[in-house]
């Protein structure tokens, strides 16, 4: 093996191990919150690594809860196929009205928190959403865009009875 080869080796494998120490250090100093019993805060006001819509209003195109067409069990089935559909994405926990979705990016594996919440208001099901980031002080617009495909998603369902 040549000097050049055995250096570039080295080079490499000196960055692997260096990112794949990034990425444990990233995943033990990460706060690893629990819905399962309460729902988040809303975001501060000038916060730039959280977002929300419905209760939790913040940085999103539409800033009000959805009106889904449909009834809380389309609700549910619909985040359901949506959580499905995205890379990296996964239900740690789900009950009749609540939703705690984690999604990893891809190269430095950041976990972000999705909490969409689902209630029944006067006959209408009525779906709220916060997505923030566990670390750091900007997502990067990452949390609005997630927030924005979900409400797109559902926007997109039609049924005849929006009755929850």
């Amino acid at each position: 093996m040549s000097a050049i080869t055995r250096r570039l080796s080295y080079t490499a494998l000196t960055m692997l191990v260096s990112w794949l120490f990034l990425i444990a250090t990233i995943k033990a100093i990460s706060p690893e919150p629990d819905y399962s019993q309460t729902l988040p805060e809303e975001c501060g006001g000038e916060s730039l690594n959280c977002a929300g819509f419905g209760k939790w209003g913040h940085r999103t195109d539409e800033a009000g809860a959805i009106v889904f067409e449909g009834s809380m069990g389309d609700a549910r089935d619909s985040v359901r196929e949506w959580v499905s559909e995205r890379d990296r994405s996964k239900i740690v926990y789900s009950d009749n009205d609540t939703f705690h979705v984690v999604e990893t990016t891809l190269l430095l594996r950041f976990e972000d928190d999705l909490v969409v919440h689902i209630e029944c208001l006067e006959g209408l099901t009525i779906i709220h959403g916060y997505s923030s980031s566990r670390i750091g002080i900007s997502d990067l617009g990452v949390n609005p865009k997630r927030l924005d495909s979900l409400m797109t998603h559902l926007d997109g369902y039609e049924n005849s009875s929006n009755q929850c």
